[in-house]
């Protein structure tokens, strides 16, 4: 989407002048549609002479998905009374977000408002969920995108801790280092090093992380070669 903002300097106030010298009593809605039938090529330019700022909007097609977003069914329903505050959180709450996450036909515009929108009431039932079931990865991948949105990142840490310290299955233990690793490096926090300082050499948990740590410098630093 492209839109043109007025920006009248002193400079600009002069150009403007001129061009009404120019043009007699031309408008400037006037001049706008002849530059743009005159001018096909190079209206960017004669817009800006005008004293217009040229700006290009980002436009995401999910704004305009998740704006118009509503309840289909019950349990949907039931999330938009909780996350309006109109339902007490309880264990009923996440049974009914993660029937609602796994389902065939998951309304993820309508949840998806309420991620971006930081909303408070999510939260706590991703906090519950997760100390209720700890490992769940779903809860952990959305609590994690969660925090891009609203910064939570000492209940990210926290948490993905705990996963990694209950989880005995290796494969899946390595599948938490590296979410862990992803949902916390752009805040600075390094995961690799928190962990390594939990697991002592010599066990199996710090042997898969120190393979997931040497992987990620590596892939690092081939992406800073020319």
């Amino acid at each position: 989407m492209i839109r043109y903002t007025i920006f009248m300097g002193k400079h600009d106030k002069q150009k403007d002048h001129s061009a009404n010298e120019a043009t007699g009593d031309e408008t400037t809605g006037e001049r706008v549609e002849r530059i743009f039938k005159d001018h096909p090529n190079d209206y960017i330019q004669k817009l800006e002479e005008l004293g217009f700022v040229y700006h290009e909007d980002e436009f995401d097609p999910d704004d305009e998905e998740e704006s118009t977003a509503q309840p289909e069914n019950a349990n949907q329903e039931y999330l938009v009374s909780f996350f309006k505050g109109d339902i007490p959180l309880s264990a009923h709450t996440v049974t009914v977000f993660l029937e609602e996450r796994r389902s065939s036909r998951p309304n993820y515009p309508l949840l998806r408002k309420y991620f971006k929108s930081g909303n408070r009431q999510l939260l706590s039932l991703l906090l519950h969920g997760l100390y209720l079931y700890p490992v769940l990865d779903e809860l952990l991948c959305d609590l994690a995108f969660f925090h891009e949105f609203q910064p939570v990142l000492q209940s990210v840490v926290d948490l993905y801790l705990i996963a990694c310290e209950k989880q005995e299955n290796l494969e899946v233990f390595g599948a938490f280092v590296l979410d862990f690793y992803y949902a916390t490096t752009s805040d600075g926090y390094n995961a690799f090093y928190e962990l390594k300082k939990r697991y002592p050499h010599g066990t199996a948990k710090r042997a898969v992380i120190d393979f997931l740590s040497e992987i990620e410098i590596s892939n690092n630093n081939q992406s800073v070669k020319f």
